[in-house]
């Protein structure tokens, strides 16, 4: 009686670590993650549905790669090809589109749904022109869902081939959210800003958000339309979305203004983000390393700047925006405090100091620098430079100190430019710049070397 159970082991090893190991290990997660794919395409959240048929491509990919004549490669190529298409991963994915639907394996629903994936990726590349007939016959489709999306990427198709006048009749049995939704995509697309701040605004007015309103915040604010993007996010907060919703959009808007110099605006609404967020989440630590960071352009010193960099703590640190200013840091430093005695030209420190204004967006300092090389070092060809950066940091002295400039270094090609005449004649046009350049390309070397030290992961310790 004990031979039974043992023999019985034995044979669930055997297959286990046959094909039952293909299946559990890689079919049955790229399935699972298909499915959750499925699932949030029917909440049209397009984004989270992209996330989840990457994992699974990726899945089954291995599959392939590793059990090449597994009994479990036609499913693994199905998985690959469909999930890789709806992943928008159309290079990959199109031949083995169009080798299963060559063969004769796949079940009638999975046939239907390879013809809806290649039908994405031609438009994806392109062909909406042959991808329309192929979705307009899965319309009809007794597959609720797989009909829904043939709608959808109908309307794209029609959208791409600028026949509006179509969009309605794919659509128009979704409900108007998702007409909209479709032309806010198709706006953002041919940059038809104002079209895509109105429809925005009015899913806003309704409550109905999704994360392509980044996307959508980011293009109008590159566009300059700053007071569209206040106003879509004044409605949202108006509608009551959820507070985590809120504070993304608020962080967004935010980021954005910071790196555009807006610094008033960006405060209000990195604020507002921090406050909002949950203290724990990504968009909170975010907000809050960029709210700490900002004090940054009030300093006028670099013992300033060492005291406000010593009181930031370890998760102002841990973030990814704190990472990319500790390296301008880095490299801001190295120039500032160059390693050899006789700078004489004050290059480093005026690469400093455009690395001040520039990088870390530190005017005050910047301005104090370059007023240290002029003032302390006037044998150097850079002190014209020197002076006409700092009066443009300081509009209020300007005029004192272009007069500077054209009497103290009357020969210098800024006082010609100062004067309207051509500066290439003049002896500093050229080796002031390359006294700058020789600095550069040193100090760089010894920065890049560095970061990388500073990039590379930690070992682990010997056990």
């Amino acid at each position: 009686m004990r031979r039974a159970p043992r023999r019985l082991a034995l044979v669930l090893a055997t297959w286990l670590v046959g094909g039952g190991c293909v299946y559990y290990n890689g079919i049955y997660n790229a399935q699972a993650e298909a499915r959750q794919g499925d699932e949030r395409l029917r909440r049209d959240d397009e984004g989270g549905a992209t996330t989840r048929y990457q994992r699974s491509a990726a899945i089954a990919e291995s599959v392939l790669v590793r059990h090449p004549t597994s009994k479990w490669r036609d499913r693994a190529l199905y998985l690959a090809a469909r999930s890789g298409a709806m992943a928008a991963q159309c290079e990959r994915a199109m031949p083995r589109l169009l080798e299963l639907l060559g063969g004769t394996s796949l079940a009638p629903a999975d046939r239907d749904r390879t013809r809806l994936a290649l039908a994405s990726c031609e438009i994806r590349t392109g062909r909406s022109a042959t991808a329309r007939p192929r979705l307009d016959s899965l319309i009809g489709s007794d597959r609720p869902e797989l009909a829904r999306q043939a709608r959808i990427w109908g309307a794209r198709a029609a959208l791409s081939m600028g026949d509006r006048d179509a969009v309605p009749a794919y659509l128009g049995g979704l409900g108007a959210a998702v007409l909209q939704w479709e032309l806010i995509a198709a706006s953002l697309s041919a940059r038809e800003y104002a079209r895509v701040e109105s429809l925005l605004v009015a899913r806003a007015r309704v409550g109905d958000y999704r994360d392509d309103v980044a996307r959508a915040l980011r293009e109008l604010v590159a566009d300059g339309r700053f007071d569209g993007a206040e106003r879509i996010v004044g409605q949202y907060d108006a509608a009551g979305i959820g507070d985590e919703s809120r504070a993304r959009l608020h962080f967004v808007l935010g980021d954005l203004t910071l790196r555009l110099g807006r610094d008033s605006l960006a405060l209000r609404h990195l604020i507002s983000a921090r406050t909002l967020s949950r203290r724990d989440t990504l968009t909170a630590r975010e907000a809050n390393a960029r709210l700490s960071l900002l004090t940054l352009s009030q300093v006028s010193s670099v013992r300033e700047l060492d005291t406000l960099v010593a009181r930031q703590d370890s998760v102002v640190w841990g973030t990814a925006y704190a990472a990319v200013v500790a390296e301008r840091l880095l490299l801001f430093r190295l120039l500032a405090s160059p390693t050899t005695d006789d700078d004489l030209s004050g290059a480093s420190s005026f690469l400093a100091a455009e690395i001040a204004r520039d990088s870390l967006r530190a005017p005050r300092l910047a301005r104090a620098l370059f007023i240290d090389i002029a003032r302390e070092r006037p044998a150097s060809p850079l002190v014209p430079q020197a002076w006409y950066a700092a009066a443009l940091l300081e509009p209020d002295s300007a005029d004192a100190w272009h007069r500077r400039i054209l009497v103290d270094h009357a020969q210098s090609a800024v006082a010609a430019r100062l004067r309207g005449e051509e500066p290439s004649a003049r002896a500093d046009f050229v080796r002031a710049p390359e006294l700058l350049r020789l600095q550069w390309s040193e100090t760089l070397r010894r920065w890049t070397d560095s970061v990388r030290t500073l990039r590379l992961p930690p070992k682990s310790s010997a056990r």
